[in-house]
């Protein structure tokens, strides 16, 4: 009898396995977040600076 088929049938295997599982789909949550937050407060920046109340200066061209 192979060792892979203990292995394979072990419920401390499989345990492991379910924790390696959920730690990789815990980290690309994570990732997942972040890349949305990144987008989120770009998109907030974007906004504030089409408004004239933003604070910086507004150059207007007069002829």
């Amino acid at each position: 009898m192979s060792n892979k088929c203990k292995e394979a049938q072990s419920p401390v295997v499989f345990l492991k396995d379910e924790s390696a599982r959920q730690r990789w789909e815990l980290f690309h949550r994570a990732i997942a977040h972040a890349k949305q937050s990144n987008v989120s407060e770009l998109d907030d920046i974007d906004s504030e600076s089409g408004d004239p109340k933003s604070g910086g200066p507004m150059l207007s061209i007069v002829r």
